[in-house]
Order: structure tokens, then sequence, then C-alpha cells
């Protein structure tokens, strides 16, 4: 594992044993056929609930959703990696200090896993701070693939179709699908509640797969062809324990 640099942030834990094997595809879902390596996760409607934009400028509105601790906890005794993967422009837009985030606002995050999922703990939190308009063009901030391959790099692994991308955005897809085809996992908490709400309507039951954009349900997401296929779940908890639960 790689030294820690200025926006990646990786706690120390003991050594676990990875599950390895093939990817599947069975009926109308995405199955890998054994537990992924890594699981990259979005903070802001996957973690914790979404306050809108400009996201949790004060601490006093860190709260996690239901189930999102005991979701890592699972992934802590499954021995399979996790990392927090997060735009952060609030500093960037100057509402927020850079240190603040890290240590006061993620270090809520920690106790709050820690206290609400039984010890739970994430293995890493990456985030990148410039907005859209700052120049130059930022390589790493949601859409862009940066912070990804960072995670793949810093969690020492080679195998892209060995991690797993959880977000509510389309631009978490797009991360994930640029960053050499990391599997996209869409939860309905946050800004995909939209999806879950027209899913439901619509008699389709969760997990699903969207393999193109005609899957995908009118006044939703406008999902872009590179993201598919888009594996969509309940929540965080969700997610996890299918995706643990999939066999060859």
């Amino acid at each position: 594992m790689r030294a820690a640099t200025r926006a990646i942030h990786v706690y120390p834990r003991r050594g676990t044993m990875r599950a390895r094997g093939r990817r599947a595809r069975v009926g109308t879902r995405a199955v890998a056929a054994a537990a992924p390596t890594l699981f990259c996760i979005d903070r802001d409607g996957v973690i914790n609930v979404d306050v809108g934009a400009p996201g949790v400028i004060d601490v006093r509105d860190f709260v996690l959703l239901p189930r999102a601790a005991m979701a890592v906890k699972m992934l802590n005794d499954a021995g399979v990696r996790c990392c927090v993967v997060t735009n952060q422009t609030c500093v960037g837009k100057a509402l927020a200090t850079e240190s603040y985030v890290r240590d006061v606002i993620h270090g809520e995050m920690r106790d709050a896993l820690a206290r609400e999922g039984r010890g739970a703990k994430v293995d890493g939190v990456i985030y990148a701070i410039r907005t859209r308009e700052q120049a130059p063009a930022c390589t790493r901030r949601k859409p862009a693939p940066g912070m990804v391959l960072e995670a793949l790099e810093t969690f020492d692994e080679t195998d892209a179709a060995r991690v797993v991308f959880v977000g509510d955005t389309v631009t978490d897809m797009q991360a994930a699908a640029r960053a050499g085809g990391v599997r996209r996992a869409l939860v309905c908490t946050g800004y995909g509640e939209v999806m879950g709400e027209a899913l439901r309507k619509a008699n389709v039951s969760l997990p699903t797969t969207l393999t193109c954009a005609a899957d995908v349900p009118l006044g939703t997401m406008m999902i872009p062809d590179e993201c598919f296929p888009v594996d969509v779940f309940e929540d965080l908890f969700h997610a996890v324990t299918c995706i643990l639960n999939e066999t060859p």
C-alpha cells in the first residue's frame, strides 16, 4: 500500500483474506462470482443523509443513513476493503476548510460508523476539493476517474473487475466506468431515490441491472452509454449484502 497523500487518508487495519473468482451474468442482474477485493463508496447520499448543495459543511448536519454502518461492518467482517471516494467542492468554494472536512466531518463519520456498526471502519477516504469552474480542469473530481484510480493504486488492486463503486449519481457511475471497468452499483438513496421510486412504480424488483438506456425509467437519470451495465440496489446495505452473497 502506498503512502497517503494530501487528499488520501488510509487507516491501519489487520490483514484479511480476499476472495477471488470470475464475473458472470445471470438473468437481468449482473453477478460477480466472488466477493470483490475493494468497495469504493460515495459519501453523501450513500453513507450519510444528503443535505443538498453544497454538502455537509457543519458537522452537526452529518447523519448516517439507516443500515450504512452495518454495511461497512459487513465488508470489514468479509475481509473486503472499503474506501470512501467523495467530491468535497465545499472546500474549493471556501465554504469549509480542508482540515475541517478531513478532521472534523470525516472524524465524525468514522466515529458514527464505529458507534452504530459495532466497530465498523472504512479503510481510507479519498476526496477532491476543486470545483468545476477552477482551472486547470480537475482529473480527480468525479465524473473523472482520478480518485477511483487512486483507490486501486492505494489498495494494490490491479484488476478493476474486482472493484465495486457504490454511488447515488450518474457522475459516480461515470467515474467507475472510466476507471477501467469498475463495477457500477447505483443505490436508491440520496439522488438515487428517484430511480427507486420509478422502478417500484414499474413493478421492477431490486436488485436489477440496467443494461442500456431503454432500461432507464423516463424522468429519472440521464445515464450515458459508457456507464452500462448498472446494478441497482435499495441502499448500501442491500448492495453489500447482495454482492457478497453472489455465487458462481
